[in-house]
């Protein structure tokens, strides 16, 4: 009795232990590795793809930026105020300025 419920245990073991050999087969072993070979390549890649956007994007907030700058060839308060802009220090100011400009 002893030697038969030996024998069903060592079936049971031996079962157990192939279900895990099937997972790490050398094909799997190797899909598995190529995997985690590619994952940080496409990871890379994409985040170098996107960098450019999203700095381009913060550029353009930047560059969106408006300074004062006097317009000089508005010499009359009542005209500047008129168009829209700041009368100060005897100019007139446009506060609407792109630098890039």
């Amino acid at each position: 009795m002893l030697f038969s419920n030996s024998k069903t245990n060592l079936k049971t073991r031996q079962k157990n232990n192939k279900i895990g050999t099937v997972f790490w087969t050398h094909t799997n072993v190797v899909l598995l590795t190529g995997y985690l070979i590619i994952l940080p390549i496409c990871t890379l890649t994409t985040l170098s793809l996107l960098l450019p956007l999203l700095t381009a994007s913060l550029f353009a907030s930047i560059g969106t930026s408006h300074y004062s700058t006097s317009i000089p060839w508005i010499d009359d308060a009542s005209e500047c105020e008129y168009t829209g802009r700041n009368w100060r220090d005897r100019k007139c100011w446009d506060n609407q300025h792109d630098p890039m400009f």
